[in-house]
């Protein structure tokens, strides 16, 4: 069986998977580090795959930043998750859509220091990547 695949690409401005728009200028390096870390976790579980393969399914992981506060050096996050299925799928009338596979989740932190908001993004990200795996891998094995 093929690994499952994971999209992670963030180039359609109008179909952004990683969106940090609350965190003004620091966004775009929040939204890359959500993207790493997302590669990052998944390469550690032969399960799954972010590499491009022949005719891929599988899953978008969409983080959104719902929350962002930082003063001095101190700042909190909470990001929003979605299981998105991949590739989108056609209906009859509407053309192509995007299916939702789990119900929306969210993971909330706090770090101190000059690296806070990426700190804060990345330890969101890393735990909302591990959830999400096991809802993955059951919803495949459903589906295939």
């Amino acid at each position: 069986m093929p690994p499952i695949y994971i999209n992670t690409d963030n180039d359609n401005p109008k179909e952004k998977l990683f969106v940090a728009k609350l965190a003004g200028d620091k966004a775009a390096e929040m939204e890359k580090k959500m993207k790493e870390i997302v590669i990052k976790m998944i390469e550690k579980d032969p399960t799954f795959t972010t590499n491009k393969i022949k005719d891929p399914k599988g899953y978008s992981l969409r983080f959104v930043v719902s929350k962002f506060k930082s003063e001095g050096r101190e700042t909190s996050c909470t990001i929003a998750g979605e299981i998105l299925q991949y590739p989108k799928l056609t209906y009859m009338k509407g053309g192509p859509g995007t299916a939702m596979v789990s119900l929306g989740f969210s993971g909330s932190a706090t770090a101190t220091g000059s690296s806070a908001a990426i700190d804060c993004v990345e330890a969101v990200t890393e735990s909302l990547v591990k959830k999400s795996l096991p809802a993955m891998r059951e919803h495949m094995a459903k589906s295939r």
